[in-house]
């Protein structure tokens, strides 16, 4: 009881009673207003600049198949050897959790700073958890930090898919709570494009390199600052 007590903020033990309400209108009402709607996205990853002009083309899921295209393109360009791509790809959790990670290009509905602990990960080594989660090498792991460099892409996308607009419709309700002034976690949501992605398409790439990469989540885009007053 202590650890609620002196939660800050507090944290209270009843049950919330409106809270069954508010699931109900979530799922019930605002969703479904999002359902026919486009939105701005924010995806953070490490790639190559060939891989930047790629994704500018086309958006293209996750997949053991892509992984090994991208590791063998690698090889190719002598920044892995046979043996490190065939170990990433050996060990890559596509290897025992391809029913819910492939095909599935993931981003999160609000801007998120490139100094926050969610994102850090996935702008330090190149391929994103496909690669790197159960590297057991730390030597290849390294070279992974050294391939590309961290960028931060806004991809607009449609939200056909009801889990994904059911994750826009929360954020869009923690939002508008914010807007009149209560005391609320605006702390957005993952979101995973699967239905959309022949429609979906990429906005901005923002490398680290450029002046607005760290503005991302603090300043940039505008009215974000009002995410940092109320997270």
């Amino acid at each position: 009881m202590d650890e609620h007590l002196n939660s800050d903020p507090y944290e209270s033990l009843k049950p919330n009673k409106y809270s069954a309400a508010y699931y109900r209108a979530l799922e019930d009402m605002i969703t479904p207003i999002f359902l026919d709607r486009s939105i701005r996205v924010w995806h953070y990853t490490r790639l190559l600049d060939e891989e930047v002009l790629s994704m500018k083309k086309r958006i293209t899921p996750s997949t053991l198949t892509s992984l090994q295209q991208r590791l063998e393109a690698l090889r190719n360009k002598q920044l892995l050897t046979q043996n490190e791509t065939d170990i990433i790809f050996q060990e890559s959790p596509f290897q025992n959790q391809k029913d819910i990670r492939s095909n599935r290009f993931w981003a999160v509905t609000i801007p998120i700073s490139s100094e926050d602990c969610r994102v850090k990960p996935l702008l330090k080594s190149w391929g994103g958890e496909s690669a790197y989660f159960w590297l057991s090498d730390e030597a290849i792991a390294g070279k992974l930090k050294s391939i590309g460099q961290p960028r931060i892409v806004e991809v607009e996308t449609q939200l056909r898919d009801c889990l994904d607009a059911y994750s826009v419709a929360s954020t869009a309700s923690q939002a508008w709570a914010a807007s009149m002034e209560l005391t609320v976690s605006i702390e957005g949501s993952d979101l995973a494009i699967t239905n959309c992605l022949e429609t979906a398409s990429v906005l901005k790439v923002h490398s680290v390199e450029e002046p607005i990469f760290r503005k991302v989540g603090k300043t940039y885009p505008d009215g974000c600052d009002n995410l940092q007053k109320n997270s």
